[in-house]
């Protein structure tokens, strides 16, 4: 017992004849009744109870004990025979009838506490707590805050869990025809009239072509024999590498060395065109000024003419390579198999091609007209867009029509696909589309995320992941535990995540295009331009 029950108080008129010897004073004795005994029947067994105190256990409760009347004559017969009684009973009913009589109760008779008269009696962390003798409901307000807390700190401070699973699975496959438009707001699985959308996606091309143009370049710069004269009167030194300009375009010559110019006197020097090509060739006396002013107070002539420089017709870029390149972009929007890269940049949406957009964003050529190059390059942006129906709505769409009669299971998130077998019919005033689509899903049969949920709750890493090789098959699964220090998984079922995953091929991503989601463009030839992702 919990408390030990109150002593008897000695009785008047010396002892009893006859009476057998007392029992220690910190036990009770415990009478179990049934649902269906009456008030007699147990006063006749407080009777003869050989403890002062006895517990009155009804698991399932008493009939007439939950009557006012009952519980009175019952009161009344124990303080007759100078005894005391307590409850212990989970019924609702005759608890509340004993704790309204003053009657100590609990849900079993080793936790009555027997100071608890007319109290709630709270049993937390293997201790029994009497509540303050407070209203009905105020009593149990105070338990479901307790009760909210306790949910509280286990939900906050209990370890927390992720579990990972590649079940095994199968592909469920089935040809449908839906009716979609974005005038539908939500899904008709009866006639399967579904919402859709305008989706968008953008691939960018290089786009190289052949130069068909052609123009002259330099190849050696001319040199030329120059004499300078200083009229002032004052040496002046000309550093090497100052610029001297001759010919009607002023073409530029570097001295070749420093030349040192005495007062009234004149000195030869040697000069190289600054730019390779026959353009450096100027004529005998063309050369006659300075690119820097500080230098002009000084003359300058060439008695001969500029010689060696030298050019080539090299490859360049026309205005028709251009005009050229920027047709083969705007091609780009006529395109079939520029408007599939769609359905390859968003693989789980169903895409409407026959809807299918695309608009072209050209950038400047490089390089731009008359520049020397082999080929032209074009940068262009491919924006295609076109109705669909979202991977939400095309999921729900799957496991609606796929799942039929197939039992316990589910299908893996972002396994379902579905595309269009040609029949198809689009209406554009509208935007109503009308076509038939393949769709399929993996299928793990008998594997839900709550029976993996289940199956590893209160368990340690090992055993968890045993456990659903052993019922469900799954060979591979990841499960991690928060903090790691945590022996066990929790056995809070929402502090474990279930994520249901299909394993990919191991071969998968090893060739370039081959990843689903890998939205680069595969290179399109056209023409005599070649497309470069």
């Amino acid at each position: 017992m919990t408390n030990e029950p109150p002593a008897p108080e000695p009785p008047d008129d010396g002892p009893v004849i006859g009476a057998q010897q007392s029992e220690p004073a910190n036990l009770a004795s415990v009478i179990l009744i049934d649902r269906r005994e009456d008030i007699a029947g147990i006063c006749g067994r407080v009777d003869t109870a050989p403890t002062f105190a006895i517990v009155l256990h009804a698991p399932d409760g008493n009939r007439q004990l939950s009557t006012e009347l009952g519980m009175r004559r019952l009161q009344r017969h124990v303080e007759e025979a100078g005894k005391v009684a307590a409850i212990a009973t989970s019924n609702v009913a005759l608890a509340s009838r004993a704790r309204q009589m003053g009657i100590p109760v609990a849900r079993r008779p080793e936790h009555v506490r027997w100071d608890s008269g007319g109290h709630r009696v709270l049993r937390l962390f293997g201790r029994t707590l009497k509540t303050p003798a407070v209203g009905r409901y105020v009593q149990l307000g105070v338990l479901l805050a307790v009760a909210l807390a306790f949910v509280g700190l286990a939900g906050t401070m209990a370890p927390s869990a992720s579990v990972t699973a590649f079940p095994p699975t199968e592909t469920l496959s089935k040809v449908i025809t839906v009716t979609a438009s974005t005038d539908f707001t939500s899904i008709d699985f009866a006639n399967l009239q579904v919402p859709a959308n305008t989706v968008t996606a953008t691939q960018h091309f290089t786009l190289v072509q052949k130069t068909t143009g052609t123009v002259l370049v330099g190849t050696a710069p001319a040199t030329v024999a120059v004499t300078i004269t200083n009229p002032t009167d004052a040496a002046v030194t000309v550093p090497a590498h100052t610029t001297l300009l001759g010919g009607a375009d002023f073409e530029g010559f570097d001295l070749d060395k420093q030349v040192a110019v005495p007062a009234g006197k004149s000195v030869s020097g040697t000069a190289t065109a600054v730019t390779s090509g026959t353009a450096g060739n100027v004529a005998a006396g063309a050369i006659g000024g300075w690119l820097d002013p500080k230098y002009r107070p000084l003359t300058v002539t060439n008695a001969a003419a500029a010689v060696g420089g030298t050019s080539e017709e090299r490859p360049a870029v026309a205005q028709a390579d251009v005009d050229a390149i920027k047709a083969q972009a705007l091609s780009l929007e006529k395109s079939d198999s520029i408007k599939k890269t769609l359905a390859t940049a968003r693989p789980h949406d169903a895409i409407f091609l026959g809807t299918a957009a695309a608009s072209a964003d050209l950038g400047d050529p490089v390089p731009a007209v008359g520049k020397p190059a082999d080929v032209v390059l074009l940068d262009v942006d491919v924006n295609i867009t076109a109705l669909a129906i979202l991977e939400a709505t095309l999921d729900q769409v799957a496991r609606n029509v796929l799942s039929a009669d197939q039992g316990a299971g589910a299908f893996i998130p972002g396994s379902v696909t579905a595309v269009e077998t040609g029949a198809r019919q689009v209406d554009t005033t509208k935007g109503i589309v009308s076509t038939e689509l393949q769709v399929q899903g993996e299928f793990a049969r008998n594997v839900t995320t709550d029976a993996v949920r289940n199956a590893v709750e209160g368990k340690s890493v090992n055993d968890a992941k045993s456990t659903l090789a052993k019922q469900y098959g799954i060979q591979d699964a990841h499960v991690s535990v928060s903090p790691g220090w945590a022996p066990w998984l929790p056995r809070f079922g929402f502090r474990i995540e279930v994520d249901l995953r299909t394993r990919p091929p191991a071969d998968a991503g090893a060739a370039k295009g081959s990843n689903p989601n890998d939205t680069t463009p595969t290179a399109v030839p056209i023409s005599a331009a070649t497309a470069v992702p």
